[in-house]
């Protein structure tokens, strides 16, 4: 009989940095594929969804607190093997991600900004267009990056899943809400995330 054996933990300094550390890596890879498409990128059509949603210039903020979450959710996982699980997963699912947006590159139509927007939520639009360009929409790595995160987050917290999961997928309608995705791309998103889970799911669990 195998005896198990305690969880190791990691002290916050070095959790942030293997997170920051992949995160660049991640956004670089983003940023350069999406500013220097290697093909003509093309529209998906929309869907009743995404008619549906419309575009909101409030659902700025939830899609800003979507992206924030993720890194967030991670840092905290202080298992060793729960967190080495999770970036595992992060890293497979940005890769096939990276892979799509390289060979077949996407792009979102963007809505022209109103002039009656308060300032503070105008001043959120304008970074986000100042920081992301309008290609790499599918899968969108917005909803790929917050399924891992919580994944993990919830494999070593287990009573976190009731309400750490909702608290994540009712930010999801924000990323077609404000145009940066349709559909087809919160599908496609979470769908690679789903791929790099499974493939990491026996290593996502502590010991018992």
């Amino acid at each position: 009989m195998q005896v198990p054996t305690a969880p190791r933990y990691l002290p916050l300094p070095h959790r942030l940095g293997w997170v920051l550390a992949l995160l660049a890596l991640v956004t670089t890879v983003y940023l350069g594929s999406n500013y220097f498409p290697m093909a003509a990128p093309r529209a998906l059509p929309r869907t009743a969804v995404d008619l549906a949603l419309g575009w909101r210039a409030w659902t700025i903020w939830p899609y800003w607190l979507l992206l924030v979450l993720a890194p967030v959710f991670i840092v905290s996982i202080s298992d060793r093997r729960i967190l080495l699980a999770t970036l595992r997963a992060y890293a497979a699912s940005m890769a096939l991600n990276a892979a799509i947006w390289m060979t077949w590159p996407t792009h979102a139509v963007r809505q022209t900004l109103p002039s009656d927007l308060d300032p503070a939520t105008d001043a959120a639009w304008r970074l986000l267009y100042f920081l992301d360009g309008s290609n790499n929409c599918f899968p969108s790595g917005h909803i790929t990056a917050p399924i891992v995160a919580v994944a993990g987050f919830c494999a070593q917290h287990p009573r976190a899943r009731r309400w750490a999961w909702p608290a994540v997928v009712v930010l999801f309608p924000s990323v077609v809400s404000t145009g940066q995705h349709y559909t087809w791309d919160v599908l496609g998103g979470a769908a690679t995330a789903l791929l790099a889970l499974a493939w990491v799911r026996d290593q996502l669990h502590a010991p018992a």
